[in-house]
């Protein structure tokens, strides 16, 4: 029997609306709240969807959903008259939570929590009351982190033997360590450290002395039991650093060595120079636009957001400028265009050729979650989609004030000295560059590998899960291209050495 059925029966007082609620109490209550058969397991710094469900299926608008943790007084999230209730939340899931309301009508109460961090790990009541009875279900979720790859040092002579060392961190749960020969066997160690940090991930350090011609090839092995995965490092150590080998042959190798240590920076430090010409060519196009004679003109864009891609749950300004992410969904056409899984939206504007440039104002601070870059006009709009170049997005993230490029397979970590709030997006469709910069200071923040964008328009586009968008163009002091000599730079107050 539906819901809409039993909702009626409740408040219908007359003999066959009685007999109505009589019948739909005992066919449409609530038997059961239903949750997975099995441990849920989320990774450090993703998302996790808790499933849960009403049983038989029915609506849940006009009950109370209450997602609690066994021996707290605050909720992890409630649902209540029909809309979310934040007052007695509990301060670590502050603005990291998401009711599943786009089922609600069929039953689905699940909650999605992001940013999943090892605090988060633990057991999850999924109560759900009406004005008849409450049922829940209990559901328990495990957190792992699969840590850094194994770094290998030698650190010094001891026992008559070599003392090195394997360090790993960023673990969770507390991993599995161990030194391996070249044939797999287990080489006891000498000392193992295992420690948390503040973020509650694991830091291991494990050492092993190596004697003699033996074990001079091993490897350092760490597990994580609760992904069953595992990451290795190997070493070779030759006889030459071992004590008992003439000690005039031992400083020629560590001269050898630092000869050649010497050298491979060089050649580094020479690669890097040259990258950093190539990072400040385009960069001197960007804030000094007049100095390019070769290259195609930079157009700067006035990008306006369009409104026909845009989410339900992002509140665009009138003007196209501002996009807001809210709690509350707004009730949209599901036209073809409109993302309906995550909540981004495109510019309206469409490129295939030439160099462009725009800039925009992004909220910072504690538990905001944007994104920005460009996407392929094709870029998949309904479902799940992984956001990287393969599926036709280069943008760069901030969630909860970490800072990422989102690269494949796993995306890049960007040390910044100084959270951005203002990002500039430059884009060269001849070239296939798209480029990311501080638009305040003009310090580069990240240059994705050149890609081939023949055969379609990039569009600008951007993610706002929690926080806020503006695209604003503030006028900047002097006016014409930058010139040479003390004259000023149009798009910095600074004095301009044109970069």
């Amino acid at each position: 029997m539906s819901s809409s059925l039993c909702q009626i029966s409740r408040v219908s007082t007359s003999l066959p609306g009685f007999l109505a609620f009589f019948i739909t109490f005992h066919t449409c209550k609530v038997e059961s709240v239903v949750g997975p058969d099995q441990t849920i397991t989320a990774i450090v710094g993703e998302e996790i969807v808790l499933p849960c469900r009403l049983s038989p299926s029915m609506s849940a608008e006009n009950m109370d959903v209450r997602w609690f943790r066994p021996g707290s007084t605050n909720y992890v999230h409630l649902y209540r008259d029909g809309r979310d209730q934040f007052g007695q939340q509990m301060p670590q899931y502050k603005r990291r939570t998401a009711f599943w309301k786009d089922g609600i009508t069929a039953g689905n109460v699940s909650l999605r929590i992001l940013n999943i961090g090892p605090s988060d790990e633990g057991l999850y009541i999924c109560l759900v009351e009406d004005d008849i009875t409450y049922k829940e279900a209990v559901i328990e979720l495990k957190v792992a982190a699969l840590g850094s790859n194994p770094i290998i040092s030698v650190e010094d002579y001891q026992k008559g033997g070599i003392r090195v060392t394997c360090r790993s961190a960023e673990w969770y749960p507390e991993p599995q360590v161990l030194w391996r020969n070249s044939q797999g066997h287990h080489i006891p160690s000498l000392s193992e450290i295992k420690s948390p940090k503040v973020n509650g991930l694991f830091e291991t350090e494990i050492s092993v002395v190596i004697n003699g011609h033996s074990n001079q090839n091993l490897s350092c092995w760490i597990r994580n039991s609760l992904l069953d995965r595992e990451k290795e490092s190997a070493i070779h150590i030759s006889a030459l650093f071992f004590p008992r080998v003439n000690p005039w042959m031992v400083a020629l190798s560590v001269l050898l060595v630092v000869v050649l240590s010497f050298t491979i920076l060089n050649v580094y430090l020479f690669k890097i120079k040259g990258n950093l010409q190539q990072e400040l060519g385009w960069k001197r196009a960007v804030i000094c636009p007049g100095l390019g004679h070769t290259a195609p003109p930079l157009e700067k864009e006035d990008v306006t957001l369009d409104p026909d891609t845009a989410h339900p749950y992002l509140d665009l300004s009138e003007d196209g400028k501002v996009v807001q992410w809210r709690y509350t969904r707004q009730r949209l056409p599901n036209n073809p265009e409109r993302f309906d899984t995550w909540c981004c939206v495109l510019g309206r504007e469409g490129f295939t050729s030439g160099r462009h440039w725009w800039e925009m104002e992004v909220e910072v601070g504690e538990g905001r979650w944007w994104a920005v870059g460009v996407a392929r006009e094709s870029v998949r709009r309904k479902g799940g989609i992984s956001f990287s170049p393969e599926e036709g997005v280069w943008a760069v993230q901030c969630c909860w004030r970490k800072y990422e490029a989102l690269t494949a397979p796993h995306c890049t970590p960007l040390s910044l000295h100084r959270a951005p709030s203002r990002v500039g997006v430059y884009l060269d469709c001849t070239l296939g560059r798209v480029s990311f910069l501080d638009a305040d200071t003009g310090a580069p923040i990240f240059t994705f590998p050149p890609a081939w964008f023949a055969g379609g328009r990039i569009r600008p586009w951007f993610l706002v899960e929690v926080g806020e968008i503006k695209l604003r163009w503030r006028q900047r002091e002097g006016k014409g291209t930058c010139k040479t000599g003390p004259a000023r730079c149009p798009l910095r107050p600074q004095s301009c050495s044109c970069l």
